[in-house]
């Protein structure tokens, strides 16, 4: 019987090779999945409308290697105590972080999240937008 265990042990639980081609779909989606949940915190400094240079070079440099079309840019509220001031300080920033960005020609989603940590700056990655087409028919001329 503990022969029988052991044969049985080594020829009849081989193990099925995964398929060849699904390795490099797996690897795809994993990718699509990271691009998808890509994001990037900034700090900016005291009451500055514009990030600190190695921050804004962090950006570059992010924006680079993740390449996107769609990105959010969410700006938390600065120390200020007065939540009005707060707010406009952060869509100056915001407005300064557009200008920045426009020769990129990435869609920007600007947002302010009073909730976020105080100085602030969340980017996110977003996937592109798909359009949805619907099939239009033809519009026959009127006799």
């Amino acid at each position: 019987m503990p022969f029988a265990l052991s044969v049985l042990a080594l020829f009849g639980c081989a193990r099925e090779r995964p398929m060849d081609d699904t390795l490099p779909l797996l690897a795809q989606l994993r990718q699509q999945q990271l691009a998808e949940n890509s994001q990037l915190q900034l700090q900016y400094l005291g009451e500055e409308i514009t990030l600190p240079s190695d921050q804004e070079q962090l950006l570059h440099q992010f924006l680079a290697q993740k390449d996107p079309t769609r990105i959010t840019l969410i700006s938390g509220p600065s120390k200020q105590t007065n939540v009005l001031e707060s707010a406009r300080l952060a869509s100056l920033r915001l407005n300064k972080l557009s200008q920045l960005l426009a020769p990129r020609a990435i869609e920007l989603e600007p947002h302010y999240d009073p909730m976020q940590s105080p100085n602030q700056l969340l980017i996110k990655v977003l996937p592109p937008k798909t359009e949805d087409h619907i099939s239009a028919q033809p519009e026959t001329p009127p006799r």
